[in-house]
């Protein structure tokens, strides 16, 4: 279960995903070959939990939930105080929204394992997420009393205080949890969010930080070719998008920001075009996609296509102000 929270930066042309599995999350690794191999190693050693907890979190990792749920019970009924199997469980109740379950299990792995840090900084993961954040601080401290270099306490205690708007207490506790593991790429993407929105172009070696951190993590790579876009670096932007658009080309989003990058900052308008027609032969439905093919035309001078584009919008989306904005900007 994770509280990395991404920045939010969508305008009404550009736009991000809000479900990173859309568009940014890491590309599950050979899932099949995975869960073969470790189907092969449990049927020659059956009452291994270990090995149903490791096929489960494969199965989860790639939402297969009604299998991860089997292997998960399959190996509690092996060992019910494991406590893998119980920190995983907690991720699968997270996975279907049952907060309830989420702290019926995590309790329960406390329980088991009172010197383990995992559950009681889960449990400060789901206090933090539900806005009670008096007791996810109560959790952390808890935590850092058992473990005083655990990296994900800080990081907590970070994301506490930018709820706080404490930008200088968030960036110490990021810094201190990046200082205890330096692989962990949350908090290197909170400081490089804290940067961006002080203006501060160390944005730019944070990302490029979780990046090497985490190398098929790409929803950092997205997060920081929008970063790029949207401050001054469009070509920079198009070379982090066309190494995405390499491993996933028919992503909506990357190569509708492509397409956005060549219209609003390079003035590209033909390559623009060929971006927005992909978006739609992928998806015909996406109203931000024929507007800005519409906006194209209309900065080509093409205005019988623009125009055409935006009451084509107007028909279906009546509402639509930036179809309407259009044609009157058009007409007048």
């Amino acid at each position: 279960m994770s509280v990395l929270i991404l920045s939010s930066c969508s305008e009404n042309v550009s736009k991000k995903s809000n479900n990173v599995s859309d568009a940014t999350n890491e590309v599950v690794s050979n899932e099949k070959s995975d869960v073969a191999i470790l189907s092969e190693a449990i049927l020659s050693d059956s009452l291994n939990a270990d090995l149903y907890v490791q096929r489960a979190r494969v199965n989860l990792a790639n939402e297969k939930i009604s299998n991860a749920i089997r292997d998960i019970n399959s190996a509690l009924s092996i060992d019910k105080k494991n406590i893998e199997a119980l920190l995983v469980l907690a991720d699968i109740y997270y996975a279907l929204g049952d907060e309830d379950n989420i702290l019926l299990t995590l309790n329960k792995a406390n329980e088991y394992a009172p010197l383990d840090t995992r559950p009681i900084i889960k449990l400060s993961e789901l206090s933090f997420l539900q806005g009670n954040f008096r007791m996810a601080g109560a959790y952390v401290d808890k935590a850092l009393e058992m473990d005083k270099y655990n990296p994900k306490a800080y990081y907590m205690r970070g994301m506490l205080a930018m709820t706080e708007n404490d930008t200088v207490s968030a960036l110490k506790n990021f810094m201190t949890s990046r200082m205890q593991q330096s692989d962990f790429v949350d908090p290197l993407i909170q400081i490089a969010h804290i940067y961006v929105a002080q203006n501060d172009t160390l944005a730019k070696s944070f990302y490029k930080e979780a990046m090497i951190a985490s190398p098929d993590s790409y929803y950092i790579v997205y997060d920081y070719a929008m970063y790029l876009q949207e401050n001054g670096f469009p070509e920079e932007a198009l070379s982090y998008y066309d190494t995405l658009l390499e491993i996933m080309p028919d992503n909506v989003d990357f190569n509708f920001n492509k397409g956005y990058v060549y219209l609003v900052y390079l003035g590209e308008n033909e390559r623009a075009l060929e971006c927005f027609n992909k978006v739609l032969q992928i998806d015909p439905t996406s109203v931000d996609a024929l507007f800005n093919k519409g906006r194209t035309y209309e900065q080509m001078g093409d205005y019988i296509n623009a125009k055409s584009i935006y009451h084509q919008i107007l028909r279906n989306n009546p509402d639509y102000q930036l179809a309407i904005d259009a044609v009157n900007r058009i007409s007048e």
